[in-house]
């Protein structure tokens, strides 16, 4: 199993993160998704088959940004920069 970590905005409440939750965990390859929204951290356990541009966009069509760079102070909403080019 292979793990995909990032951060996903927007989630304000516990819905915000069960919705992010159910999106990613019905996605083909998916075994496991852990998503808080107090932290933003999402972690997604797969097979190695997972897109991880098709989660993000599952996320972002749910409602929710997406954060994929380790700028702790990226203001990005759907960044999808590397290296990041926040400051």
């Amino acid at each position: 199993m292979s793990e995909l970590t990032f951060t996903v905005t927007g989630m304000v409440c516990s819905g915000c993160s069960e919705t992010v939750q159910r999106v990613v965990a019905a996605m083909d390859s998916v075994s496991d998704a852990l998503v808080s929204h107090e932290t933003g951290d999402a972690t997604i356990t797969h097979d190695g088959n997972v897109d991880a541009n098709a989660v993000y966009a599952a996320i972002r069509d749910a409602g929710f940004g997406v954060r994929t760079c380790d700028n702790d102070t990226c203001k990005c909403p759907n960044c999808n920069c590397d290296p990041c080019t926040c400051s």
